[in-house]
């Protein structure tokens, strides 16, 4: 009778430490959302940086072809309910479908009513805005107009491999301040980064495997035959933007530092220079 109570007080502290450990496993794996899958306890160093990404300049031309456009790519993806945005890039809260389309609506203007046959700009407000012809308030945003996108990418160092990593976390569709009369930069909703390559850039083929989406490509202008998958390019960082906020203790992004100005911009470079050359000193410790 005493071997079996023993053998019951094994059993049962066994399972206990087995539940433990397994809590533990649990605090130390890597961000969901991470495509690096690095774990928590491998990450000696980690700063979040946030670029703007402008898909009408020339270097970005491949992420933005005709009717491949990486907006539009993502917008039908949540349309044919591929795939649901967050309501910001902590990716913590999901965005219901309906107010991500509601989003997309053109506003109505106020103020002075603008002919579209007569004026290619307009004033709202006192504010100057492009008025696009065959686009009006009440119409959905067509993706061209949806020419910015914000990343937010983790910086990351993995000490087992010693290595330096960029691990793109989360991507945010922008309206740009000139496309909407309130002359302000308007979030459409973020996504997962890891959720667009798995979901939308690639998609299950009949017998569950992953495969490419023949839409989601990144053109290659130079050589049609090169083009690529967006989750291979993303992967290549053939993207280009510009630093504009960095993890910081007031969450404040580079502008509110200091100021809309050339200042700005210099920060902004300064910034990156720091980063590669933080990561260049790390090899004389």
């Amino acid at each position: 009778m005493q071997k079996k109570i023993v053998i019951y007080i094994l059993t049962a502290f066994l399972f206990i430490v087995s539940q433990e450990s397994k809590a533990q496993m649990a605090d130390t794996l890597s961000n969901p959302h991470s495509v690096m899958n690095i774990q928590n306890y491998e990450v000696m160093w980690k700063k979040s940086l946030w670029f703007r990404v402008n898909l009408q300049t020339k270097i970005n031309y491949g992420f933005f072809s005709k009717n491949k456009e990486l907006t539009k790519i993502i917008i039908d993806a949540v349309k044919n309910d591929r795939i649901l945005p967050y309501t910001s890039d902590t990716l913590e809260t999901r965005l219901s479908k309906e107010e991500f389309l509601s989003r997309l609506i053109i506003p109505q203007t106020v103020g002075e009513t603008i002919d579209d046959d007569d004026e290619a700009w307009g004033d709202v407000d006192g504010m100057t805005f492009k008025n696009d012809i065959g686009q009006k308030p009440g119409d959905e945003y067509s993706p061209e107009r949806l020419w910015v996108i914000e990343l937010k990418v983790d910086r990351v160092f993995d000490k087992r491999r010693s290595k330096m990593y960029n691990d793109l976390i989360a991507v945010n569709l922008i309206i740009p301040a000139s496309e909407n009369p309130k002359g302000i930069d308007i979030e459409l909703g973020s996504f997962s980064y890891r959720e667009l390559n798995e979901l939308v850039f690639h998609k299950r083929d009949t017998n569950g495997k992953l495969v490419e989406d023949p839409d989601a490509i990144w053109y290659n202008a130079a050589n049609s035959a090169q083009n690529r998958n967006l989750g291979d390019a993303f992967a290549l960082e053939l993207y280009d933007g510009r630093l504009i906020k960095f993890e910081n203790p007031q969450d404040n992004s580079i502008i509110m530092m200091y100021g809309n100005n050339k200042k700005s911009l210099y920060q902004s470079q300064e910034a990156v220079y720091k980063l590669l050359e933080y990561e260049a000193l790390l090899w004389e410790y």
